[in-house]
This record gives C-alpha cells, sequence and structure tokens, in this order.
C-alpha cells in the first residue's frame, strides 16, 4: 500500500504541475489565460475520521467501522485551479479516531495540514463537458500531530503517546463535486491516509503503519480572481460557463 500510494501521489503531481502548462491556452479557447491570482477556491469541509490499525476491529464493515473507530472531523482547503482540470491546494484537518480489541482501547486527536495536486477526470477525458457534475482524484504529503490515549483493560493503566514534532503522512482521495453556480459549489469526498508511524493507537506491533480515512461533505466557493486583477477576461468564466475548455455554449440564431 505504501508504495502504490508513492506512486500515485508522483502521479498526480505530475499532472498538475507539467500538464497545465503545456494546455492552458489551449484548455480556455485562447480567450481567457488565467494569471496567477485568478481562478481560487476555498472549501469548508465536514464528517468523519476512522482509523486503521493494530486496535481496528472492523476494517472489512463500514458500519461497524463509522460506528465504533471513527470520530467527528472537520478542515478548509484553500486551492489553485490551473484550468478546470487541474488544482493544486493546501489543507488543515482536524479529527478524532478511536479503536479497541479484547486487551485495549484508545482515543486520538489529530491535526493535519497538507499539499496536494487534484485532476478533474471528467473534464480530463471529456475536454467539452457541459455538466456540473465533476469527478475528481487526488494525491499529497502532509505532517500530522496527534495524542493518544491508551487504556489496557487487564491492567487498568493509561499510557499516552503525544508527539512533540510534526510527523508525515501520505494519502490519496477521490470526490464528487457539483456547481449549483459560478460561485457556490458543493462536494463528497473520501480519501485514505498513510501515517509514516505506527504510534496513532500506542501500541507498536511488527513496524506496520497505521491508517485513517476522512470522509466529508462539504462547501466550496469559487473566486475568479483575488485582488480583482490577474489575467485580462475576454470570454467564459471560472464557473459553470467554464465548461468545454472555457468555451461558452453557442446560441443558437433566430
Amino acid at each position: 500500500m505504501k508504495k502504490q500510494i508513492k506512486v500515485l501521489l508522483a502521479v498526480v503531481v505530475f499532472t498538475t504541475l507539467v500538464i497545465p502548462d503545456t494546455t492552458s491556452a489551449q484548455g480556455w479557447g485562447g480567450r481567457w489565460k488565467p494569471g496567477f491570482w485568478d481562478m481560487w477556491s476555498i472549501n469548508i469541509n465536514a464528517g468523519q475520521t476512522s482509523f486503521f490499525g493494530d486496535l481496528s476491529l472492523y476494517d472489512s464493515d463500514i458500519m461497524g467501522k463509522l460506528t465504533n473507530e471513527s470520530g467527528l472531523a472537520y478542515g478548509g482547503i484553500f486551492s489553485k485551479h490551473f484550468s478546470d482540470k487541474f488544482s493544486m491546494g493546501g489543507q488543515l484537518l482536524f479529527g478524532k479516531l478511536k479503536g479497541e480489541n479484547s486487551s485495549a482501547t484508545f482515543n486520538a486527536d489529530v491535526m493535519e495540514y497538507n499539499f496536494h495536486g487534484k485532476v478533474n477526470l471528467v473534464n480530463l477525458i471529456f475536454p467539452e463537458n457541459l455538466t456540473n457534475l465533476d469527478f475528481t482524484m487526488y494525491a499529497g504529503i502532509g505532517q500530522f500531530r496527534f495524542k493518544s490515549i491508551q487504556v489496557n483493560k487487564k491492567e487498568g493503566t493509561t499510557s499516552i503517546e503525544d508527539t512533540g514534532t510534526p510527523e508525515f503522512v501520505y494519502f490519496f482521495g477521490m470526490g464528487l463535486d457539483y456547481k449549483i453556480t459560478d460561485r457556490l459549489g458543493v462536494n463528497m469526498d473520501m480519501s485514505i491516509r498513510q501515517a509514516q508511524n505506527d504510534k496513532l493507537d500506542d501500541l507498536k506491533k511488527n513496524d506496520n503503519n497505521d491508517y485513517y480515512s476522512y470522509i466529508s461533505v462539504g462547501v466550496t466557493y469559487y473566486i475568479e480572481s483575488l485582488f480583482g486583477g490577474g489575467g485580462k477576461k475576454k470570454g467564459g468564466s471560472f464557473g459553470r460557463s467554464s465548461r468545454g475548455g472555457g468555451r461558452m455554449p453557442m446560441m443558437r440564431r433566430r
């Protein structure tokens, strides 16, 4: 799994960094080439973070996982869109984790910040797409801090794992985005994150890294230009009318 996450991370970052430079002029029909301060978005999201590790029993039971080994989570994402196909963003995430087996139980608070690249597969595969529904995939790397409290059921003792320094995390995910207007959208999202340690549940076993997932719903606000300047727009827009490579839908002549 660790190797697959790194490969997917490299592919997504490559496509978001390299391809936009070669397709930006064509991707917007040559009518508007966005500047750096154009095409940004802010997303606020909330959902559940779930634990996968030594103290998890419901890895193959979705309802059991959400009920017994998950906690509330929320976050925000600030993104730069290179086109209607590629974007890069930074995320701040806060979540709770929990797990239990026959010998111990634990609870943890997690704070993560990350950097990720995202690909809009619908617009990438169908450049003339004019629908408001998008399917996206993304991958990234970040750091997280956590504090875990474990209770040993047999001995009745309590141990605490509190990270003094941030630790690395790799992740990938996918989502559905729906644009309500040119400025506003909603989304559903699911991701899996691999912690680069085996300490989230304060139980080290076989040096297997722990994982946690994040399932969320959110609201996105699209910003055409941060400072009202940037590239000079000659046609199309950042919202729904930017579909089809920035080409406006053809109007029927009377």
